[in-house]
This record gives C-alpha cells, sequence and structure tokens, in this order.
C-alpha cells in the first residue's frame, strides 16, 4: 500500500475530479437520487472528500475515511474552507480492508469510490466489501466503484506518463 500513500501524496486528487467531471456528475447524480433517508454517511477511500463535501452541502453527517494521511489532511482543510465542520463527525486514515475504530451498523449509506480500483488481491477486494457492509446499517444503502482490469489499461495506454500506479 505504500506506493499508492507516496502516488496520491503527489497527486492532484482533488483537481481529477474536475478534469474528469463526467465520473464526478454521474456518480453523484445516482448518489443524490438514492439517498432519501439517509442521514449519516462514510466516504470510505474518500481521497480529499469531493464526494463528501458535496453530500455535507447538502445536510447529510459525514464521516471521510482514507488510505492517504495528505488526502485526509487536505479534506480537513477543504471542510474549514467550505465552512462545513458542523457536518462532519470524523476523519480517518484507514485501509477499507480494515475500517477499525468503527462500530458495526454506524451509517445509513456508505460511499466507496475509491479503493476497488487499486485493491489487487481478490481477498482484499472482499474483505473492503465486508467491511463496508459491517459498518452500513441493516437496509442502509452502499454505493461503490470500480474499474476493470480493461478500462485500467486503455488508461495506461492513453496516458503512459502516468502508467504508475498501473504499471502492474
Amino acid at each position: 500500500m505504500g506506493n499508492i500513500i507516496d502516488y496520491y501524496s503527489q497527486f492532484d486528487e482533488w483537481g481529477r475530479l474536475d478534469r474528469e467531471p463526467l465520473e464526478f456528475i454521474i456518480n453523484l447524480h445516482y448518489i443524490k437520487q438514492y439517498l432519501t433517508n439517509a442521514q449519516s454517511i462514510l466516504d470510505n477511500g474518500a481521497g480529499p472528500g469531493k464526494y463528501a463535501m458535496e453530500l455535507a452541502k447538502l445536510g447529510y453527517n459525514v464521516t471521510l475515511s482514507d488510505l492517504t494521511p495528505k488526502l485526509v489532511e487536505i479534506a480537513q482543510q477543504k471542510v474549514n474552507e467550505l465552512g462545513l465542520t458542523e457536518q462532519f463527525k470524523g476523519f480517518h486514515v484507514l485501509n477499507a480492508t480494515s475500517l477499525e475504530g468503527i462500530s458495526d451498523e454506524s451509517f445509513d449509506a456508505s460511499l466507496m469510490l475509491g479503493p476497488l480500483y487499486h485493491l489487487q488481491e481478490e481477498e482484499d477486494r472482499i474483505l473492503a466489501v465486508k467491511e463496508l457492509f459491517r459498518v452500513t446499517k441493516k437496509n442502509g444503502i452502499v454505493f461503490v466503484a470500480f474499474q476493470s482490469r480493461m478500462r485500467m489499461t486503455l488508461t495506461s495506454l492513453q496516458f503512459p506518463q502516468h502508467w504508475k500506479p498501473n504499471d502492474t
């Protein structure tokens, strides 16, 4: 996981969704559509928290977690800049495969829109999904995104200067 932390410590992840807005627009559309009864939301693998900020603006109580300490710090800074501190209930540096310190069935809804891109072993992907379901209330809703190996290969071929961390 160290190479992922190193990569995202140097990469402009906040700006990525501005540069590639389709992903953000489409995901947020469906998230908002299905969050009808949710109050508390976990954004797991949130990066700097672009989705979390939008959900907080809509009045949801949000908890944010990510593997990369620098991205969690950026999220905390953005929350302060945007005046959203009342909506945030916690910031955690956690691996998606082990959400230690987060109680079972804590959230009405949970998002995991990034970790499955990077978890290369099936066992790790299963652990991450199980953890997400563990912390989500029964009858809660879970939003998960992933990219196929073909998508990662095409992206690497289109942008060879950005092969890492997709080089394996």
